[in-house]
């Protein structure tokens, strides 16, 4: 049996980490040595802002907070984590085969 408090633990420990994350994003973005921009989530090869990226990153949250909740509900199985992981990582891997 699992603690009462799991739940809370896991979502507040979860929450710090997507927090740091952005934190530092952020810091990264506004260096101007860094080569991380975060206009790039959202903008397209045009240099305009994209609806199928921003689609794009709207679906993969959405994806990603249903693996989470799925994982935090004790639900999550094996066909629904290949799924997530063949909708997210197979594109990226047959891009970087194909050139």
């Amino acid at each position: 049996m699992t603690h009462p408090y799991f739940k809370v633990v896991m979502t507040v420990a979860l929450l710090s980490i997507l927090l740091f994350i952005v934190r530092v994003m952020f810091k990264r973005d506004k260096d101007p040595d860094s080569k991380v921009n975060l206009d790039d989530l959202l903008i397209g090869e045009d240099g305009k802002v994209s609806k199928a990226a921003v689609v794009m990153l709207g679906a993969f949250l959405m994806t990603t907070w249903v693996i989470i909740h799925l994982t935090l509900m004790d639900k999550l199985t094996e066909g629904f984590f290949g799924a997530y992981m063949l909708a997210w990582v197979t594109p990226t891997v047959a891009k970087l085969i194909k050139g």
